[in-house]
């Protein structure tokens, strides 16, 4: 031990250098990198954990994105069936003004489809608001 302290006292930087060198190999061996999560900010964590958040949330948004393209698939369904209702009055205009009558039966044609477009949006309305009220418990 005394030619431990010896040999320490004698060169004093070699020791020092030792002790430096060893602890920045244990940092650098013992110790995994680590970033602040993506979701949760007050959390650190390590690449493969980063991998699995960043995995997990295009999950999410993938899913997201599904369901805002089908919900944007029925919006182009309720517009062309608007579209239609529009082309039926302006079919029925034109052909009461090229010929000066009316046609009854195209008459009714045009208000049940317009009373049928009615009656699926005041359903669409309905659901919407059954689905975004607070259940009662």
């Amino acid at each position: 031990m005394k030619n431990l302290a010896k040999w320490i006292s004698k060169n004093q930087g070699v020791f020092v250098a030792l002790l430096i060198a060893a602890g920045v190999l244990v940092w650098t061996l013992g110790c995994e990198s680590k970033v602040t999560s993506l979701t949760d900010p007050s959390k650190m964590v390590t690449a493969d954990e980063l991998n699995l958040e960043i995995e997990a949330e295009s999950m999410r948004l993938q899913a997201e994105l599904d369901q805002l393209m089908k919900r944007a698939e029925l919006k182009f369904v309720e517009l062309s069936k608007k579209d239609a209702i529009k082309q039926k009055l302006m079919d029925f205009s034109l052909l009461a003004a090229q010929t000066g009558t009316l046609n009854p039966s195209g008459l009714v044609g045009l208000i049940a489809g317009i009373v049928g477009i009615g009656a699926v949006i005041d359903n669409r309305i309905k659901d919407k608001v059954i689905k975004n009220r607070p259940l009662k418990v």
